[in-house]
């Protein structure tokens, strides 16, 4: 198949087919007698597997380091980087959870000074700032 077709086999646009074989993630398995490459079913799934690592989180530069040697997938190394993402994952959760609580007190906060005709208080607004700069 043409790049074209993988393409949208995959919703992937042929530039970023061409770039990841600029990167050495994908090559195309031949060329036609004009010059057209040629894709197969093993590359399809290549590129799948690129976009796959990529919702985990996975760098385009960290893909290649999945593999042994002999471009196979290394299992071990592919489940101490899952388990580093999850980590990961977990950290900015945490990170979310915490931003989105201190959201809703200042919406809190706010919302009962402004429902009394009041404008936040100076000395409180420096409080939260100050209290910001330790987080």
């Amino acid at each position: 198949m043409k790049i074209g077709e993988l393409a949208k086999l995959t919703n992937i646009p042929a530039s970023t087919i061409r770039f990841y074989e600029s990167k050495g993630l994908l090559t195309p398995t031949t060329r036609s007698a004009n010059g057209y490459r040629l894709y197969t079913q093993q590359n399809l799934e290549k590129l799948q597997l690129i976009k796959f690592s990529q919702s985990l989180g996975f760098s385009l530069n960290e893909i290649p380091s999945l593999r042994n040697e002999n471009g196979e997938l290394n299992h071990t190394i592919i489940i101490e980087r899952l388990e580093e993402k999850q980590k990961e994952a977990d950290i900015l959760i945490e990170q979310m959870q915490k931003k989105s609580q201190r959201i809703g007190s200042l919406v809190a906060l706010l919302n009962s000074h402004w429902n009394e005709g009041e404008c936040l208080p100076e000395s409180t607004l420096n409080k939260l700032l100050e209290a910001a700069n330790y987080e």
